[in-house]
């Protein structure tokens, strides 16, 4: 899978944290929110001195005024087009008015004009460098943005103003993890953690982190906890099943896969890694039943069609998995094992002149391929071409623990080119090698060693 990670949640959506409900700013700066959670200020008719913003600002004129109070009642209703147009008249006029920066920012926010956005909370932050929301609405907007360096400074500023802000200190925590500082951002959630032991978002992050320094057990630890905090953050199941994987305990992870993929069925990349779990597992139903759901959705699915092949091998489905290991040979000609596989596929389905066409493609792409070597023997064998199957089978007979099928294939072999002492030979090491794995082979074994024996004392 590719990285796993899918950082979509919004803590304020998922565990119904206000954001900035503790250390609430004064009712002049009454809070409002976006699913990011950013902060509003809400923009009231007074004088200017009232409005706390820099050194002796000008007083707003009555047009500006109008316009603070057409832009409040447009934010009221969401209407952020209209909030905009008229807080770009007002900084047009009035350049220092922190809070019509600020406010601007937000409406472009919501207009979802980023770059307009950060230059608008920039210029409140240039006004005023001690305004924490103008802080932390910057940092999180550099965040959702992909630029976790540049957001590095204002959620840092953000989390020293306000010690005990809890979503100040977990983006905070997200910049330093997100730009390659883990040790100070496991620390930095860990204090978010002490401030609010059940934000279920915060151990989430955690776990991730753990996850990415292979740190199994610990991340197991936090997205239980995460889980427990949150029974809908469905994610916490993701996060699971990746740890119990890195555990090695391939049991809870797919049960833990199962129960993400239940509140995210078209997450196809979990959905086909899920079956390959099932078919390393030899769940080989439920295998292909995940693959062929991939398949209709995304047949283009990289190893994807390789997959679908050795499933449907394993459920000796040959004629299917012939097809789909040929297109997945579409996307990868000279790849040896899918060659191999397609032969393989062709010598269950018994047609063998293509099948010893594949495994000698398969070879010449890959010499030392001891599974393509074998099945052309194979191929050879069954086509009863002995003299030329007998080199293969010596040669893989010398290698460290042949198959004993293999070796009942080189006796026959000698046996059907009455070359008998040979023959013998081999149907006894047969014998010795396959202990009850072959029970029809081994029968026939012992009667053509009697008869054998007793020919050659003639």
């Amino acid at each position: 899978m590719k990285t796993p990670w899918r950082d979509t949640l919004s803590p304020g959506e998922r565990v119904g944290y206000s954001g900035v409900g503790e250390n609430a700013v004064a009712p002049a700066r009454m809070a409002r929110f976006l699913p990011a959670c950013f902060v509003l200020y809400v923009l009231c008719v007074v004088p200017a001195s009232a409005l706390g913003f820099g050194a002796a600002p000008q007083a707003p004129s009555a047009d500006v005024t109008k316009l603070l109070h057409d832009a409040q009642e447009a934010l009221g209703r969401n209407d952020f087009a209209a909030a905009a147009d008229a807080l770009k008249q007002v900084v047009a006029a009035q350049p220092t008015i922190t809070a019509a920066w600020f406010n601007l920012g937000y409406a472009y926010t919501g207009l979802h004009k980023q770059q307009e956005a950060v230059a608008a909370y920039r210029k409140a932050v240039a006004l005023d460098p001690s305004l924490f929301e103008a802080r932390l609405n910057l940092g999180i907007l550099l965040m959702q943005s992909n630029n976790p360096q540049s957001a590095l400074e204002d959620l840092e500023k953000a989390a020293t103003l306000k010690p005990d802000h809890v979503r100040a200190q977990l983006y905070y925590g997200r910049a330093l993890a997100q730009t390659g500082q883990p040790e100070r951002a496991e620390k930095q959630y860990l204090i978010v953690l002490r401030l609010d032991p059940k934000l279920a978002i915060a151990a989430y992050d955690l776990g991730q982190l753990y996850l990415q320094q292979k740190r199994y057990q610990e991340a197991q630890g936090q997205f239980q906890k995460a889980s427990e905090s949150d029974p809908a953050l469905s994610q916490a199941q993701l996060g699971l099943a990746l740890a119990f994987e890195g555990l090695k305990d391939e049991v809870n992870a797919i049960a833990h896969f199962e129960l993400y993929l239940a509140a995210h069925p078209d997450d196809l990349e979990t959905r086909f890694h899920l079956a390959r779990l099932y078919l390393a597992q030899g769940k080989n139903d439920q295998a292909y039943e995940g693959l062929v759901a991939v398949y209709r959705a995304k047949p283009e699915t990289p190893g994807l069609a390789a997959a679908l092949g050795d499933v449907s091998a394993a459920l000796k489905k040959f004629p299917d998995s012939e097809k789909f290991y040929r297109q997945a040979l579409l996307a990868a000609p000279a790849d040896a094992d899918l060659h191999r596989a397609v032969g393989q596929a062709l010598l269950e389905e018994e047609k063998l002149a293509e099948a010893e066409s594949e495994f000698r493609t398969a070879l010449k792409a890959n010499p030392q391929s001891r599974e393509a070597a074998q099945g052309l023997a194979t191929s050879l064998y069954l086509q009863k071409r002995y003299p030329e199957a007998i080199p293969l089978l010596e040669a893989l007979a010398r290698a460290p623990d042949p198959p004993a099928i293999l070796i009942f294939a080189l006796a026959s072999s000698y046996d059907n080119l009455h070359v008998l002492e040979k023959a013998l030979d081999n149907y006894e090491r047969f014998l010795l090698l396959s202990k009850g794995q072959s029970p029809d082979h081994e029968w026939q074994a012992t009667q053509r060693v009697k008869l054998l024996r007793h020919q050659l004392r003639k």
